[in-house]
């Protein structure tokens, strides 16, 4: 039987085991179920070493369903955080992507700002306490360095210099002058204890402003805000600013996608398509210093050459494999790391991982041998074609159902939850019903 460790606290243990179980990702206490992806991990890991050198990276994490695009994209962002980075994240929709007429794009970025997050903060709406902690970082060393003392209008005086060095470098930039204008304005409010300016300055870093009306009635009375079209270049703002105030530098994740892929409309589906495009070549081409970005999509969503990346001529030249990559050979220098499937001796050290944090959590001494964890495994597998088809999001629900019934039933034995037919794939489940709603039509 696996031992734990490390003391895991209660609190990220039962939320890793609630969401594993729904087949979500967790937002913390990933590190305890990574098995695996060693290879994948460590080039993130070096993208990330690059951006803190005022590089810029680029990748798409390609794989199916429950294949683990979520939970690497998770983990990494949380060793982003590690590493002294400031994050942030978002989930495109149909109401989110990257370029929109309708308010898409935007909305993308107040779910970018919801979810800003550091080391310090790693649950989000980090970026009051981002300011705060850069300007008490000034004042102290006003104290410490220049004598200042703490209520002098001298220290004001130092904070604010600072302050404008900093933003002076942010005025030869596209927008970097409002941007440096409104974190003028934050510190001003935060210096005189003046909420309503505080608020109006966030409002306007945040994007929450609708349009110029709002922005120039504010106290602020700036004619710029972000919107639809310019959100993108406000991301390259920040990356900037977060690695003059010490921090690493800006790492952004987009997961779904493949909700560009189901566009229904082809100039919309391109507009977001050129979105990635100016993305990618940004990155690549040092013009986003200091940001990582890393998106999930399915292989469909990159090589369908009707609907997908590929179907964008100018992306698919920069993403598709060179003509002398070898057949099943992996690139992880490349945009696009395909996540192939874990191996069977790394499925099973999940499963005895996922036991051991289960019984930590409910404190039950019923004991499950390897022996019986192979049956189920056995069993998940013992059919023609389900070693690809099953995935790590599967398995790790199935298991975890099991070991809830037996806490939930303690005279239940581990084998008798095991049926005696090979167990279906989530897809093929979807292509029976999809086969049954077709003869139902008929």
């Amino acid at each position: 039987m696996e031992q734990l460790d490390v003391r895991i606290p209660k609190r990220i243990l039962g939320v890793l085991l609630n969401s594993a179980a729904a087949g979500v990702v967790p937002r913390q206490g990933l590190e305890y179920i990574a098995i695996g992806r060693e290879k994948e991990s460590a080039a993130l890991m070096r993208d990330l070493e690059n951006v803190s050198l005022g590089m810029g990276a680029f990748r798409f994490l390609v794989g199916k369903y429950g294949s683990g695009k979520s939970f690497l994209l998770g983990l990494t962002r949380n060793m982003a955080h590690e590493r002294n980075f400031v994050t942030a994240d978002s989930d495109l929709t149909p109401e989110r992507r990257f370029h929109g007429t309708g308010g898409q794009g935007i909305a993308t970025f107040l779910e970018l700002m919801k979810n800003l997050s550091c080391k310090a903060m790693p649950d989000g709406n980090a970026l009051p306490a981002i300011l705060s902690a850069w300007f008490y970082s000034l004042q102290t060393k006003g104290m410490t360095e220049e004598g200042l003392s703490p209520d002098s209008e001298e220290l004001k005086a130092f904070v604010q210099r600072e302050i404008y060095l900093v933003c002076n470098d942010l005025h030869g930039y596209v927008n970097g002058f409002d941007f440096a204008k409104a974190l003028h304005f934050y510190y001003l409010g935060y210096k005189d204890g003046n909420d309503e300016l505080m608020e109006d300055a966030l409002r306007w870093l945040r994007g929450e402003f609708n349009g110029k009306v709002q922005a120039k009635a504010s106290l602020l009375h700036l004619n710029s805000y972000i919107s639809d079209l310019n959100w993108y270049d406000f991301l390259k703002l920040y990356a900037l600013f977060f690695r003059k105030i010490g921090y690493s530098g800006f790492a952004v994740f987009f997961d779904e996608c493949v909700n560009l892929y189901k566009i229904p409309n082809r100039i919309s589906r391109e507009n977001n398509y050129e979105k990635i495009l100016a993305m990618f070549n940004d990155t690549m081409q040092g013009k986003a210093e200091g940001l990582g970005i890393f998106l999930g999509a399915t292989p469909q969503m990159v090589e369908d050459n009707r609907r997908g990346l590929y179907s964008y001529e100018a992306l698919k030249s920069r993403l598709i494999p060179g003509r002398f990559q070898a057949e099943g050979k992996s690139n992880l220098l490349s945009p696009l790391v395909y996540l192939q499937r874990l191996t069977d001796n790394e499925i099973f050290a999940l499963c005895k991982r996922l036991l051991a944090l289960h019984r930590a959590y409910y404190r039950y001494q019923k004991d499950i041998s390897d022996e019986e964890i192979l049956r189920f495994l056995h069993c998940v597998f013992d059919k023609i074609g389900a070693d690809e088809m099953i995935t790590p999001r599967e398995i790790t629900r199935d298991f975890l159902n099991i070991l809830d019934v037996l806490v939930s039933n303690p005279e239940v034995e581990f084998l008798s939850l095991l049926p005696k037919e090979p167990l279906k794939t989530v897809a093929e489940k979807e292509k029976e019903e999809d086969d049954l709603f077709r003869f139902l039509e008929f």
